[in-house]
């Protein structure tokens, strides 16, 4: 996502995480090895972003404010971590810290994190230092299964952050599951089903990057293997379904050279050369409206679903139930979706609202999900995903053609500035994404003739539900209360962190598992759990005896 340009960092904004020499420490014995191999990418300038604190510092932020890995935990993965599992922890948990002094070590790991991916395809005599894997305590070194495991699992971590905006992650995304099909056991047993968690995660980040870029996708929609194909389908899982309808839509329009809503986000311009006409058929036309029905159906049926695993949840949990926050992410999920559907076709003709091939029913439809989806961060503070930012930003962006071309509304501008700040806030080094969508929205923002009378009726589109895609009323079926009702919720974390924090955090770094320093962005609620379980599953969701038995 950064780390384009690497600078060297301030030696006086690090000198305080430094240590001369560490001392022994139960945290961060385990990353040593892995560490010491990393070191090899660094140069003497930067070694500083490896001394103990910092490395110490960046792990427990990122295990403390993450629950969605519920299938790996700290013990496991600090036994026998690999490098590349370890660089991109600390870049992902620096990347996403409210603290400039670690947010600007993030390009460092970034650099160290690609350089680990690099050595994954060269043969092991041709590499200047022989890859050293940690060894548990017993000095048993891990086996083959167990580094393929963490390394696709630092592919999957690294590749949630670069996708859309870094190319290379599509390759990155082949590497993992070219390892997933060379090391996932054969028979369906407790440890395949970890593998089939790390296939869903490499396939949902797959179709978000694919989908931005209009290509095709790597990730088969059904696992080859027999061990994870028989557990890839939990029918309880929403987001299984979700995966499906995405993959057969996307592969109907991918490698077609049609314009992509990334082409259109990462231009430095407001108008390009003309494009060239893009035929819109009647196939298309249908793939179109079946996607949707499809998305109309799973937001109903997920909804229904999540009403009986309440119920369930009731039972054996008590604080706030974590079905408030699925509720949360299918709504989001499903707006951001719906959105993408409607816009796919959009690019292809000209980026233009108000062309002459573009249906007023079109027009207001893709309107009111613009619209919609640009207000979901007004109540869901779990945003944070390249996916989402990108196809809110293109919903800001259309909501500004409509206010230009004299269909807005009153709050437009105000939403799409709210959405501008908080990209604006980010604490990542530039570049990154962030900046280069503020810096989209702002130019457009910029060039656009408002009405001169703010007070003024704006201009309304008529509007026949009967022509419509979507049903109108599922894009109002979140009703404001469930994201007050979840924000107000007392957190059930809070003791279990207070104690986490007294064990192991030092003086100096205690806080930092506090949410509202994890993210660039202002939190409410635990932002990681919900976009990991999208990735790999609630836990809710899965066998009930699936925890990896011990090599």
């Amino acid at each position: 996502m950064l780390g384009i340009e690497v600078r060297s960092p301030d030696r006086d904004a690090i000198q305080g995480f430094v240590e001369e020499e560490d001392e022994p420490d139960p945290v961060i014995d385990g990353l040593r090895a892995a560490a010491a191999n990393l070191k090899r990418f660094t140069g003497p300038q930067t070694m500083e972003i490896w001394s103990p604190r910092v490395v110490k510092q960046l792990w427990q932020s990122f295990y403390s404010n993450m629950e969605g890995l519920h299938f790996q935990s700290e013990r496991d993965t600090s036994e026998h971590p690999t490098p590349l599992l370890l660089a991109a922890i600390l870049y992902v948990s620096a990347l996403h810290h409210t603290s400039d002094k670690l947010a600007a070590l993030a390009p460092h790991y970034f650099r160290a994190t690609c350089s680990a991916i690099a050595e994954l395809s060269i043969p092991s005599f041709l590499k200047t230092s022989e890859l050293r894997v940690s060894f548990d305590k017993n000095n048993t070194p891990a086996s083959a299964e167990q580094i393929a495991f963490q390394n696709v699992l630092g592919l999957i971590l690294a590749g949630l952050i670069s996708e859309a905006f870094i190319d290379l992650t599509g390759i990155w995304i082949s590497i993992g599951y070219r390892l997933c099909l060379d090391y996932c056991p054969v028979w369906v047993d407790e440890r395949s089903s970890k593998w089939r968690q790390l296939f869903s995660g490499l396939q949902i980040i797959d179709l978000e990057h694919a989908s931005l870029h209009l290509s095709c996708p790597v990730i088969p929609l059904k696992a080859p293997l027999p061990s994870l194909r028989q557990l890839q389908s939990f029918v309880e899982d929403p987001f299984k379904r979700l995966t499906e309808m995405m993959h057969v839509g996307l592969s109907h329009f991918a490698g077609r050279g049609l314009p992509t809503i990334w082409s259109f986000v990462s231009s430095t311009a407001l108008e390009g050369s003309p494009l060239p006409i893009f035929p819109f058929t009647d196939t298309d036309a249908k793939i179109i409206k079946e996607w949707a029905k499809n998305l109309d159906d799973w937001l109903a049926t997920s909804n229904s679903k999540l009403g009986t695993i309440t119920i369930l949840h009731a039972t054996k949990s008590q604080g706030p139930s974590v079905t408030q926050g699925d509720r949360i992410q299918i709504m989001r999920q499903y707006s951001l979706h719906r959105l993408f559907v409607l816009s796919i076709y959009h690019p292809a003709r000209g980026f233009d609202l108000f062309a002459d091939n573009v249906a007023s029913i079109e027009r207001h439809e893709l309107l009111l999900s613009a619209r919609t989806t640009l207000r979901l961060q007004n109540n869901d503070k779990g945003i944070w995903a390249n996916w989402d930012l990108v196809i809110i930003t293109w919903a800001a962006i259309i909501v500004l053609q409509a206010t230009e071309g004299g269909v807005g509304e009153h709050d437009d501008l105000p939403l799409v500035q709210t959405h501008l700040n908080m990209l604006k806030r980010t604490h990542r080094p530039a570049p990154s994404l962030c900046h280069t969508l503020a810096s989209r929205l702002e130019t457009w923002l910029q060039s656009i003739n408002t009405p001169p009378d703010g007070n003024a009726e704006l201009t309304q589109l008529e509007y026949d539900p009967s022509w419509a895609i979507f049903d109108e009323n599922s894009i109002r079926l979140a009703p404001e209360s469930l994201f007050q009702q979840l924000n107000d919720a007392p957190s059930n974390t809070e003791n279990v962190q207070q104690s986490h924090d007294l064990t192991l955090m030092s003086p100096q770094s205690r806080g930092f598992g506090n949410t509202r320093l994890w993210s660039g962005h202002e939190q409410v609620y635990d932002t990681w759990p919900p976009n990991f379980l999208r990735l790999f599953g609630s836990a809710d969701y899965q066998p009930q005896n699936n925890a990896m038995s011990n090599q």
